[in-house]
């Protein structure tokens, strides 16, 4: 009987260990920088979101005059960042894993094509005689 309840007590303790692990985090969060990918400039105000896969929570960050963020007390589990600006392509990384500590993200963002169709160009032209 003593087996039996010492068996039971540590699986008890193994599963309490377990799930602790992955809702508890002391400093889980995701700092960078981001930067223009042609000038390697910082680019400010950039929007960040971050998006838990389990939970759907949504959080929204922006970066500073530098191109700096910090995305501070996230729970551990799996997240997707999504990095916007006007006149940029947004950048989704998916599937970043946050357990115990800090993890560092730089981002590079690309400017959008300059080659956007000019709406006044398609219009048909006739010409009067």
């Amino acid at each position: 009987m003593k087996n039996i309840f010492f068996c039971f007590f540590l699986l008890l303790c193994s599963h309490i260990s377990f799930a602790s692990e992955k809702t508890s985090c002391t400093d889980c969060s995701f700092t960078g920088i981001v930067v223009d990918a042609s000038t390697r400039k910082p680019v400010a105000d950039v929007m960040i979101i971050a998006r838990g896969i389990e939970t759907g929570d949504e959080q929204k960050f922006s970066t500073d005059q530098q191109g700096q963020y910090k995305i501070p007390a996230l729970r551990a589990g799996t997240y997707t960042i999504r990095f916007e600006k006007d006149n940029y392509k947004a950048i989704e990384k998916k599937n970043l894993i946050v357990k115990k500590t800090s993890s560092k993200l730089n981002v590079e963002l690309v400017l959008e094509d300059g080659n956007e169709e000019d709406h006044h160009n398609w219009l048909l032209k006739f010409d009067i005689i």
